[in-house]
């Protein structure tokens, strides 16, 4: 019992160097079930787009900004994915639209969708949404522990 304690502590202390760094580019199934609850750097982060070409700067863009937004929640999430597609396609004005999935370890999965002009503009207007979102889930999460902690006593 100890060892597990003094192993979920690092954790958290790590969790705690960690939060601003960028998720993980990709994390196998068999490593992540090892692991369990992973920090930032360990929780991957998926990218994946649709009817246009993302630019490897801005997916190192995205790996940051969703890294310094979501990291501070790291032990939470299991995974992340950004999905951008092209809804006018090649003839139309050029709007995009950027779907954000976070997956929770005991709590409801947190999606959003944003619009913009471009990738970049589309993904600016929701990451801070997102944080948003994922933060008033877990905020949810607590609440309905705290009372249930409640009725009990």
């Amino acid at each position: 019992m100890t060892a597990r304690r003094n192993a979920k502590d690092t954790k958290k202390a790590r969790q705690r160097r960690e939060r601003r760094e960028p998720f993980a580019h990709v994390m196998p199934k068999t490593v992540k079930r090892q692991i369990g609850r992973s920090t930032s750097r360990e929780t991957p982060l998926h990218i994946r787009a649709h009817g246009l070409e993302l630019e490897d700067a801005l997916r190192d863009y995205i790996r940051q900004r969703v890294g310094f937004k979501l990291g501070k929640f790291g032990l939470d999430i299991t995974r992340a994915s950004v999905r951008f597609e092209n809804l006018n396609g090649e003839s139309g004005a050029p709007t995009c639209e950027c779907r954000f999935k976070v997956v929770l370890n005991s709590a409801n999965d947190v999606t959003l969708t944003a619009v913009g002009a471009s990738p970049r503009a589309a993904f600016n207007d929701g990451v801070s949404r997102i944080e948003r979102a994922v933060r008033n889930e877990l905020g949810r999460r607590r609440d309905l522990r705290t009372r249930r902690r409640r009725l009990v006593a």
